[in-house]
């Protein structure tokens, strides 16, 4: 697969890796210096800064990683599936969309068959039985353990 562009910049993946590991250094770097301006605070007490200073310190050592890392053998582009991709996203979409209106029982049950669907091996009897465990597993951590009001069957 030839991974040129017509004007011959970013003629390889690996440039292409480089740069984005360089915008990312850039803004983790950027986030890391705008975070002291809100305050770290101390371990027993933690300021406003001190999670998106840590964030973009990650962020910068994940582009540092993405510019240096180059897997060997030929360089070619990954095949975006967008079915599955587009199927999770509709799954996530639903469950946010249902939840209040019809409940938790036909929330997860939308987020699970959906988004089973973007799996061709599973079977209808898998998903069912995933959506029993994640619906009872939701339920007692939720509703029970935190006391989350949220209702099972739409109101």
């Amino acid at each position: 697969m030839n991974t040129e562009f017509e004007d011959g910049e970013f003629s390889s993946l690996a440039k292409r890796n480089r740069g984005v590991g360089a915008v990312l250094v850039f803004i983790g770097a950027y986030v890391t210096y705008k975070a002291f301006g809100y305050g770290l605070g101390d371990l027993s007490r933690i300021g406003a800064g001190a999670l998106p200073f840590i964030l973009g310190i990650l962020i910068a050592l994940f582009g540092l990683l993405i510019a240096i890392i180059n897997p060997d053998g030929e360089e070619v582009a990954p095949v975006i599936k967008w079915r599955p991709a587009i199927l999770i996203l509709s799954a996530l979409l639903a469950f946010a969309l249902l939840v209040e209106p019809a409940g938790l029982l036909v929330a997860t049950g939308a987020l699970v068959f959906l988004s089973g669907m973007a799996d061709p091996e599973h079977t209808w009897r898998s998903l069912l039985t995933i959506y029993i465990f994640l619906l009872a597993v939701v339920y007692v951590i939720f509703v029970r353990f935190l006391s989350i009001p949220f209702d099972m069957i739409g109101g």
